[in-house]
């Protein structure tokens, strides 16, 4: 006799699925999009930080790996909050008369310097270069990854490396297609920072592959992290002045070149805002590990999709910024509104499962 495979609890919202799957034949099962048929599929995982729950980890990359056909590419930046594993202040220099690290950038003054020092040579001069170098190796290693991507054939592109080197894709060719579609960006150098190695792919599926976190930070702004800085708060601006139009317009440049789908994943693990949480993150603040949820919410309309899930955490969160609010909001312009009825059907039924 045949088994009967039991139906997978999953809802539809226009072009969003929400679902709760066990395992990676399941997710095959709904990712039934004919943009999965690429030969290659590129994908984005969230690695700004390397802290538990607060990362894309190897477990839900493996899934993902098992749900696909296609060959893999997995793409991402150097980041200095991820880049500790070595060192754990990072490596040291001076600004002024004083001896700082890596860490002070994090946050505060050294958050406020790097806006006003945007130009990056020091750190490429300095040495620094090959030290964060070697932290993302420790990175891979320590957590799986390199095995991972050896098991399955994975190919890997640093973004940051690929542009600090000079293998870029050619930025007039960049500037035409980006505003054959969309209007220019506001950056324009945005335009000289797409690795030649992704430019020849350009035609296949990109999945920006984040990861569900109860601070409002999605799959638009999954794909903050294909800008090179290793720390990016010139790009947030003053008081967060600069981060929707920036979240935009990298999104802008990356539609311009690959079927860009959305996949949010709360597969295994879910930081959970806490006050007196057992956990600690640079940026998520106190915080606790829900486990085993198996949400995964994905779709082509990132501003929907991303709007579904901030109105699906809202409650949860302990606050939620306007710095992960607005480009949401702005983004309307250029890819289409979000269904505002959507948003509340969403919310009678799926909302319970996203409670911690």
């Amino acid at each position: 006799m045949c088994s009967v495979r039991a139906p997978i609890p999953h809802h539809r919202f226009g072009q969003t699925t929400i679902a709760k799957v066990s395992n990676s034949d399941e997710l095959r099962q709904m990712l039934v999009d004919p943009w999965f048929e690429s030969e290659t599929i590129v994908i984005k995982p969230n690695w700004v930080s390397m802290e538990p729950a607060d990362f894309t980890d190897s477990k839900s990359l493996r899934t993902m790996f098992e749900a696909l056909d296609s060959r893999i590419v997995i793409t991402e930046s150097h980041q200095i909050a991820r880049s500790l594993n070595l060192l754990r202040n990072g490596m040291s220099f001076t600004v002024g008369d004083k001896e700082v690290s890596w860490r002070w950038l994090l946050k505060g003054d050294g958050w406020n310097w790097l806006i006003e020092n945007p130009d990056w040579d020091w750190f490429k001069k300095g040495g620094h270069w090959g030290q964060i170098k070697k932290e993302e190796k420790a990175f891979l290693d320590e957590h799986g990854f390199t095995d991972l991507f050896k098991e399955f054939d994975v190919s890997y592109v640093n973004v940051t490396d690929e542009i600090w080197s000079g293998r870029i894709a050619d930025s007039t060719e960049v500037k035409r297609s980006v505003e054959s579609r969309f209007k220019p960006v506001q950056t324009e150098k945005l335009y000289s920072m797409v690795p030649k190695k992704l430019y020849d792919l350009r035609g296949s599926t990109l999945i920006s592959f984040a990861r569900l976190k109860m601070y409002a930070s999605f799959t638009m702004k999954n794909l903050f992290g294909m800008i090179p800085d290793p720390l990016r708060p010139w790009w947030h601006g003053p008081k967060n002045s600069r981060i929707a139009t920036s979240i935009v317009d990298i999104n802008k440049v990356y539609h311009s070149f690959f079927n860009v789908y959305g996949i949010c994943e709360a597969l295994y693990t879910t930081a959970v805002p806490h006050p007196e949480g057992k956990f600690e993150g640079v940026y998520s603040g106190k915080y606790n590990i829900g486990e085993g949820s198996g949400v995964v919410a994905f779709g082509r309309d990132l501003v929907s999709l991303d709007a579904i899930l901030l109105n699906l955490t809202d409650r949860l969160i302990l606050q939620v910024p306007e710095v992960n609010r607005a480009p949401i909001e702005m983004a309307q312009e250029e890819f289409g509104a979000y269904d505002k009825e959507a948003l509340k059907e969403s919310k009678m039924k799926v909302g319970l499962w996203l409670s911690p």
